[in-house]
C-alpha cells in the first residue's frame, strides 16, 4: 500500500518520541538545563535496561569497563587535537587560571589508561569499553529532543592492537554489533554499511591513511557485507565504518562507528613494548555500537511507536485486582514476575477494570492479568492483551513470556 507523504508526516508527528515521552512519563527536557534531558522512573527504567544489556554483551566479547573523568586541562584536549579541531563545539571555562573543558569525547582519558594498563605486546590487543558522559556545545537550533543533546552518553570503547590484529578486531565488532542491533528488533536488511574516507582536514601521514582505508575496505569484503565509500567524512584522526538502521517508517539513523586510528597514539605518546624490547604505537580502534544511548532511545520510541519489546517496556505488564479482597494474591503474582525480571506494576485504584484496561494499552502496555473471585479459587489468572483474552495459570503465562 502506497502512503502518501502528507500520511507519512501526520505518522511522524504522532509518534515523534518527544510526544510519545510525555504521553509515557518517559523523560523531559527542562527549559532550565537546556539540551540535557530528567529521565523518570519509567523512563530510566529503559535506559537501564539498555545499559545492562550493552555491559553484558561486552563482557563477552572481553571490554574492560571503565570509567574517566568529565573535565581536564584544555593541554590534554590540545595534545590529542580536540581543541583545534573542535573548540567552537566545546564547553570552556577557566579555573585557578587554567583553561578547562568537560570532555566532548573519551578517547583520550582512554589512551591515557592504555600507557598505564598496558607494557607488552602479549598483552594486546587491550578493549576498553565506558558509558562515557560527554558534552558538547551544540547551537540551540540544532536541539532535537533525544535525537540531539548537550549533555550524553555514549557506548564508548578503544581498542588497542596491533595492525595484524585488525582484521579479526573488526569481525569481532561486527559480529557484536549485529547481535545487539538483532536483540532490538533490527535484523541484517535494516542495516546499511558505509566507509567514510579521509577528511580534508585530516592529520597524519597519506600512507598511514591509505592503510587505514584498506584494511575497513578488505575486512568487510571478507565479511561479504556491502558498503558505500563516503569521501571526505571521517574524522581528523581516522577513517570510520558507519553502520545505519532503517527504522519501521524507512528513515536512516546512523548509530554504530568503528574507526581504524594510525594517528593519536602518536599524538598522546602511547606505545608498549614489541618481541624486539622496542618501543612501538599500538593501533587505536575507535568504536561505538548504539551511540548515543539517549539517541538510541529516542530511534526506538519512534520505531515502535512508543509499543517497546516485553524486555524493555516499563508498562509491558499490569495486575488488576477486581477488589481489595484480590490484592493479596495480586502481590504473589506480581512479585513472581518481578523476580524473573520482568517489568510489572500492581494497580490498586479504585477505578473500574475497563477503565484500568484503556489506561494500561493506552501507555503502550503489552498484557493485563485480572485476577478477581474465579481466578483465585483456580489459581489461575486473565491475560488480556489489546484483541485478546485467555485464561491460564501463571506457570502457562510465564511460558509464554519466555517465549515472546
Amino acid at each position: 500500500m502506497l502512503v502518501s507523504t502528507e500520511e507519512t508526516e501526520m505518522y511522524k508527528m504522532k509518534n515523534e518520541h518527544r510526544k510519545i515521552g510525555s504521553e509515557l512519563e518517559l523523560f523531559s527536557l527542562s527549559d532550565y538545563a537546556s539540551g540535557m534531558v530528567s529521565w523518570y522512573p519509567k523512563g530510566y527504567a529503559i535506559y537501564r535496561k539498555v545499559e545492562a544489556y550493552l555491559r553484558d554483551i561486552q563482557e563477552q566479547y572481553h571490554y574492560r569497563e571503565i570509567r574517566s573523568p568529565i573535565l581536564a586541562n584544555s593541554q590534554l584536549w590540545d595534545k590529542s587535537g580536540h581543541l583545534e579541531k573542535f573548540r567552537d563545539d566545546m564547553f570552556l571555562l577557566q579555573n585557578d587560571g587554567q583553561e578547562q573543558a568537560l570532555k566532548p569525547m573519551n578517547c583520550p582519558f582512554h589512551i591515557e589508561m592504555f600507557n598505564q594498563l598496558c607494557q607488552s605486546y602479549r598483552e594486546l590487543p587491550l578493549r576498553l569499553s565506558e558509558f562515557g558522559l560527554c558534552h558538547r556545545n551544540e547551537a540551540s537550533g540544532a536541539l532535537n529532543g533525544l535525537l540531539r543533546l548537550r549533555s550524553f552518553n555514549q557506548d564508548d570503547g578503544h581498542v588497542f592492537c596491533r595492525e595484524h590484529q585488525i582484521q579479526s578486531e573488526l569481525m569481532s565488532f561486527v559480529e557484536m554489533l549485529y547481535r545487539v542491533y538483532d536483540k532490538f528488533g533490527f535484523n541484517a536488511d535494516s542495516i546499511e554499511v558505509s566507509i567514510s574516507l579521509r577528511a580534508n582536514n585530516k592529520a597524519g601521514s597519506e600512507d598511514a591513511w591509505d592503510r587505514a582505508e584498506q584494511y575497513l575496505q578488505d575486512g568487510l569484503k571478507q565479511l561479504n557485507i556491502p558498503f558505500k565509500l563516503l569521501p571526505n567524512e571521517g574524522a581528523f584522526y581516522a577513517p570510520k565504518v558507519e553502520f545505519a538502521l532503517k527504522d519501521s517508517l524507512g528513515r536512516q539513523w546512523q548509530c554504530g562507528t568503528f574507526q581504524l586510528d594510525f594517528v593519536l597514539a602518536q599524538r598522546m605518546d602511547a606505545t608498549f613494548i614489541n618481541e624486539e624490547s622496542k618501543s612501538e604505537y599500538p593501533v587505536i580502534l575507535h568504536r561505538a555500537v548504539l551511540g548515543s544511548l539517549e539517541r538510541f532511545i529516542a530511534i526506538l520510541l519512534e520505531h515502535y511507536q512508543g509499543r517497546l519489546p516485553l524486555w524493555l517496556n516499563p508498562n509491558a505488564i499490569s495486575i488488576l485486582p477486581i477488589s481489595d479482597s484480590h490484592i493479596a494474591q495480586a502481590n504473589v503474582v506480581c512479585n513472581r514476575l518481578k523476580n524473573l525480571g520482568y517489568m510489572v506494576s500492581l494497580d490498586k485504584s479504585q477505578d473500574s477494570v475497563g477503565y484500568k484496561l484503556r489506561q494500561h494499552f493506552k501507555h503502550k502496555g503489552l498484557y493485563c492479568l485480572i485476577i478477581g473471585d474465579e481466578e483465585v479459587e483456580q489459581a489461575k489468572v486473565t491475560v488480556r492483551q489489546k484483541k485478546s483474552n485467555a485464561k491460564m495459570s501463571l506457570k502457562d503465562f510465564i511460558n509464554i513470556l519466555e517465549a515472546a
